[in-house]
């Protein structure tokens, strides 16, 4: 799952798949395979069948037989890095794509929570077995890169469109859609956050440091965080980040 990590064109490889296996084959074969037949049973137009078609065989989700379409697994060998997707909504192709791409950026918050998790237990561990633990995966952590130091403190900046955009490998406006999508969905819950400075008669001016302004107030906008919903937590998605398929 992590060569779909700002890859769009191998994410719509994989929901293609997905979607084809969800409501054409579970049982992994598409008989006399064509595009048009794909496109009457699916709504997914030909040309786009055709066009990643060599991607999804480029990384074995598919193969041919004859006449035949193969569907592999995308299920991988190790546990940990695979995901549920029962809770994929499956309406549509569109929808797949959507939950694809929603639970990629769920992923980001996951593995910022368990790092908060991580660092909370060796702050205030509650028994000597669990704050070992903890320390050895801090310090691996810093070998990674992923911490300063064994002392570091967790500080939330939270998960800001930007970072989600080049997550999932898109625009700004595409990711601000796809955690809409998330949040409707009831995987995940959004808390705004801003500081509210008084200014008398700043007058809806441009203020250097600060977001915005209105008549008589200042404010900074900072990124949203994010809650994920107990629903998915048995997806896989909250350990870690790590995916099944």
């Amino acid at each position: 799952m992590n060569e779909c990590k700002g890859n769009p064109r191998l994410q719509k490889a994989v929901a293609i798949v997905l979607y084809m296996k969800q409501t054409l084959s579970r049982d992994g074969m598409i008989k006399d395979f064509s595009y048009n037949k794909i496109y009457e049973l699916t709504g997914i137009a030909p040309t786009t069948i055709r066009k990643y078609i060599p991607i999804m065989e480029q990384h074995g989700f598919v193969c041919f037989q004859g006449k035949n379409l193969v569907l592999k697994s995308l299920h991988s060998k190790h546990q940990d890095r695979n995901i549920c997707v029962d809770k994929f909504n499956f309406n549509s192709f569109k929808d797949t794509f959507k939950s694809l791409r929603s639970f990629l950026a769920l992923i980001v918050q996951a593995r910022k929570d368990f790092l908060k998790r991580t660092l909370q237990i060796v702050a205030n561990p509650k028994n000597n077995k669990e704050f070992q633990a903890a320390r050895k995966l801090v310090g691996r952590l810093v070998n990674q890169g992923i911490l300063h130091d064994r002392h570091q403190k967790y500080k939330e900046f939270g998960l800001g469109y930007k970072r989600i955009a080049k997550e999932i490998g898109s625009c700004v406006k595409t990711a601000q859609n796809i955690m809409h999508y998330a949040i409707n969905n009831g995987w995940c819950t959004k808390q705004h956050h801003q500081e509210q400075i008084f200014a008398p008669k700043v007058n809806k001016r441009y203020i250097d440091g600060y977001t915005f302004s209105t008549k008589n107030n200042l404010y900074i906008v900072y990124a949203n965080t994010y809650s994920i919903d107990s629903s998915i937590a048995c997806c896989g998605i909250s350990n870690a980040g790590n995916i099944r398929w």
